[in-house]
């Protein structure tokens, strides 16, 4: 399949080009686009079309900050499902893996990670393919500006990362608007975009936290890209672990079959995208588990039916290696 961008990504430069009293209409069609095979939000546009509509943009708006004039202009409903089921993560690190488990609703350009460590977490992200340096320079501003604002609108207004690295080389014109927008310490020239927070931060507590109404939009972003894009893998087991897990028949082979796969395929597949079934496994039910814990009316044996474990101790002692504390901890911690 080929790579592609969001439709929305092209209508937000556009409309940004239009604030500028710019003739958008015109810069679309010298860049080689009908418009009119674009004009739906399940539509996606094809990278080389992206890429060289990117290119007249910048050029014609003359702007030296246009990814931020572009980002200014998205809110969370910009990006579908995604944008509102980031908001009611539980925490900055399930927001963080949620972004980067649907991040090709987004683009199917880049590879995204997230890691942490001793020191803190980065969020960053690369190219798969070969792009413009005017569109890699001007997708790193804009990659970063964008996750900075919905972990803003996720959290609080004026969030400070530790970092940001951007590919850019350090430019007088955009210094002061950059130091504006993000507010922290800025690597210019870096050769991996990203953004990077303190550890204790990923534990916060998101104040619209609400993971079912996070899942269910899950649901809704897979089902997007299924009709519209090429899904990860990974996201794909995910929502497949949600729909099997309580029926109990969620073997790595069942899981595999569901999907039109062997069981050697499906370990290999999942290799490739750095992850494992029992990984996915585990972060599911992980995920799960705290989302029933905050139900009281659902007992710790159900839970652990509702999961797939034969036994709450089973579930009680895999909870326990997950977040550190027993499944009853857990549930009178987030009471208080």
């Amino acid at each position: 399949m080929r790579n592609s961008s969001f439709f929305g990504n092209l209508a937000t430069v556009r409309q940004t080009l239009e604030a500028s009293g710019i003739d958008a209409d015109q810069v679309i069609r010298d860049a080689g686009i009908d418009i009119s095979l674009y004009n739906r939000p399940s539509q996606r546009v094809p990278a080389e079309l992206m890429d060289r509509f990117l290119a007249l943009a910048i050029e014609r708006s003359g702007d030296a900050t246009f990814a931020l004039s572009c980002v200014n202009l998205l809110n969370p409903a910009s990006y579908h499902a995604l944008g509102v089921g980031l908001l009611y993560s539980s925490t900055l690190r399930a927001f963080f893996e949620r972004f980067a488990r649907f991040f090709s609703l987004i683009t199917t350009l880049y590879e995204v990670n997230f890691t942490e460590d001793a020191n803190g977490a980065c969020f960053s992200w690369q190219p798969l393919v070969k792009l413009s340096p005017t569109t890699l320079e001007f997708d790193s501003d804009a990659f970063t500006a964008l996750v900075l604002k919905y972990i803003r609108y996720a959290i609080a207004p004026d969030y400070k990362p530790n970092k940001v690295s951007l590919s850019r080389a350090s430019s007088a014109d955009c210094h002061a608007a950059y130091d504006e927008y993000f507010d922290c310490e800025i690597e210019y020239g870096a050769k991996r975009t990203g953004i990077y927070v303190p550890k204790n931060d990923l534990d916060i507590r998101l104040p619209a936290s609400n993971r079912d109404l996070a899942r269910h939009n899950d649901k809704v972003v897979v089902e997007f890209l299924e009709r519209t894009a090429k899904v990860d893998l990974p996201a794909r087991v995910y929502s497949k672990l949600i729909e099997m897990l309580p029926s109990g028949e969620c073997s790595r082979t069942s899981v595999a079959s569901s999907l039109n796969m062997s069981a050697s395929a499906f370990h290999e597949k999942l290799k490739n995208a750095g992850t494992s079934y029992q990984d996915l496994l585990d972060e599911t039910r992980c995920e799960l588990a705290e989302s029933y814990i905050e139900r009281k009316e659902i007992s710790i044996t159900e839970i652990a039916y509702l999961l797939g474990f034969t036994d709450s101790s089973n579930f009680s002692r895999a909870f326990k290696r997950w977040n550190g504390l027993s499944p009853r901890e857990f549930r009178n911690t987030e009471s208080v």
